[in-house]
């Protein structure tokens, strides 16, 4: 399973960065900028230190700095055109200094120094802020906020009212809760709060999210006459941000024949990719897999052309010996993939497909 997983994110990564392009004619060649950086500075943001900086071209950067020598190290090793980094480590109302020095792709080196003066402490207890809800999916989610000094994680959570709890005793500025189990359609209530190391508790602000419907995949109860073929439509529901399907789907032994698969318009309408069609009528089995477009805000995933409701394939089967065809998705070979390659889950429904005499 973790092997088709891979290849089939691998595609629809692939297909994420597919184009067109053409030339028009010869032209003058340029050489590359010189590299330079564009700002570098250390800011208050929400009562936290901030590092920011960009360059003219994609870095990476190490950050050094401290009170009047360089006591502490932060490495960035993230390759992008600017970065915004949050401190930890260091006291209020206090002066430092500090050398950033930006790395690009082939190793070429720029220092940026400076000074910065943090705040005064603005309340005695932790402040809370910059919380996020990120890959949100059917059942789970990631919580992050942040706090203005080293504190101790504390997430209250529940069904409407947030009852239950998560506690983590490191003592950090950047606070992160993975919540799994969670029910599909669902709204969390969810209350942050941090404990520093004096025992003083921030209570940060009641919030709330709504975890996505369950992916659903489902045929109609169809009738076939003995000699004939039917189209019958494989439905799919609440696929948002889809970036992979794989379903298969099995029959009762010699009752149909499984003549083709034919694209459908939630495919088509979205510009899938089929990565495979598989028929085995020796097996009594059909398994295809579809991959869709993920689509991109810089270097961030925002989503995928799958999205909704609608008919995903057709197959069109023939019967052969009356009576009922026992179609029924396989669950261990159906799944989806959303657009950080986190399996999704599926709700599989089939109705009677019989063959009359």
């Amino acid at each position: 399973m973790n092997i088709k997983l891979l290849t089939i994110l691998a595609f629809a990564m692939l297909l994420s960065a597919c184009g067109s392009g053409g030339s028009s004619g010869p032209t003058t060649p340029v050489g590359p900028e010189e590299f330079s950086i564009d700002y570098c500075r250390v800011v208050e943001v929400d009562g936290r230190m901030r590092l920011e900086w960009a360059a003219n071209r994609p870095t990476t950067g190490e950050f050094r700095y401290g009170q009047s020598v360089y006591t502490q190290l932060l490495n960035v090793n993230t390759l992008a055109d600017s970065h915004s980094v949050g401190l930890s480590g260091y006291s209020f109302a206090t002066t430092y200094i500090y050398r950033l020095t930006a790395v690009d792709a082939e190793g070429n080196r720029l220092d940026c120094t400076g000074e910065f003066l943090t705040p005064e402490k603005a309340t005695p207890e932790p402040i809370i802020t910059q919380l996020r809800f990120q890959e949100i999916t059917e059942s789970s989610a990631r919580v992050t906020w942040q706090t203005d000094e080293p504190a101790s994680t504390v997430l209250h959570y529940g069904i409407g009212v947030a009852e239950d709890s998560i506690t983590m005793a490191s003592q950090v500025m950047d606070h992160e809760v993975v919540l799994t189990d969670l029910e599909p359609s669902t709204i969390y209530a969810v209350r942050p709060e941090a404990v520093d190391a004096d025992g003083l508790r921030g209570i940060g602000p009641d919030s709330m999210f709504a975890t996505a419907a369950l992916l659903t995949l489902w045929l109609p109860s169809t009738q076939i006459n003995i000699g004939d073929t039917v189209l019958v439509p494989v439905n799919i529901e609440a696929a948002n941000d889809l970036a992979a399907l794989q379903y298969s789907i099995t029959f009762a032994e010699g009752n149909v024949e499984i003549i083709g698969i034919t694209e459908g318009p939630f495919f088509d309408d979205n510009d899938g990719f089929n990565f495979f069609r598989g028929i085995q009528n020796g097996d009594f089995r059909v398994t295809n897999t579809l991959t869709w477009i993920i689509e991109y805000s810089g270097d961030t995933r925002v989503g995928t052309n799958a999205d909704g409701d609608g008919v995903v394939a057709y197959l069109e089967l023939r019967g052969l010996a009356p009576g009922s065809a026992g179609a029924a998705f396989d669950a261990d070979s159906t799944f989806g993939l959303d657009m950080f390659a986190q399996a999704r889950s599926c709700s599989l429904r089939t109705g009677n497909i019989t063959v009359l005499p």
